[in-house]
This record gives C-alpha cells, sequence and structure tokens, in this order.
C-alpha cells in the first residue's frame, strides 16, 4: 500500500518493502494527479521500509525529480539501507539528487534554503 503526505508544497513518499515495476507504476500514476493538483517544490523519497528496488525504481525517482526540477525544486531520499544505496550509487542518482540521513537534515537544508522560517 503506497502511503504519502502533502503539506505547503513538500511531498514525502513512504515506499513499500518491494520497489519494482509494479509498484513503481502505481507510485508514478498516483503521484501524477498529486503533481496535477498541487505545488510539489520538495520531493522525499523515504526508503526506512524498503528491502527491494530494482530499475523500475530509478526510473520513478528520476521522473519525479524532473518534474520537481522543473519547478526549482530539490528531491531527497531518506533512510536508504546498504543495499540500495549500491543500487542508487552505481545508477549516478547522487550526482542530481541528494540523500539525507534524517528529516532534519532535510529540513534545515530548506530552511538555509529560504524555503521555510
Amino acid at each position: 500500500m503506497e502511503k504519502y503526505e502533502y503539506k505547503d508544497g513538500v511531498m514525502i513518499y513512504y515506499l513499500p518493502h518491494e520497489l519494482d515495476h509494479y509498484a513503481a507504476d502505481k507510485i508514478k500514476k498516483r503521484s501524477e494527479k498529486i503533481f496535477e493538483e498541487n505545488k510539489v517544490k520538495y520531493l522525499i523519497f523515504d526508503f526506512a521500509n524498503t528491502s527491494f528496488m530494482d530499475s523500475s525504481g530509478i526510473g520513478l525517482i528520476t521522473g519525479r525529480y524532473r518534474k520537481v526540477q522543473d519547478k526549482g525544486g530539490r528531491v531527497y531520499l531518506l533512510n536508504v539501507n546498504d543495499n540500495i544505496d549500491k543500487i542508487l550509487e552505481m545508477s549516478g542518482i547522487y550526482r542530481i539528487i541528494k540523500k539525507a540521513d534524517t528529516k532534519e537534515d532535510i529540513i534545515n537544508e530548506m530552511v538555509a534554503g529560504g524555503y521555510y522560517e
């Protein structure tokens, strides 16, 4: 089951246990609607419950990155485990998307960037 939070331009997506083609497609379709209805400036993918990801997950993340970047925003990856970290590292995704250790790190960066006061 997909879970997310949206408030004031910030969306947090809590990714499922397995981020495969089926799950990535569901998330993509659901997030399209959210992106159409709201101004998502910051997007956080939370991997806390995710133990498996294939290339569909990379596609999902990069596709959402383009949508957020078009609005001048940023995408963050949170709670990435070692196995998924290796996949993300090999994909080169960290050149465009920042990995954070805690939500507080992300909030501090958004405050420093003038998004939150």
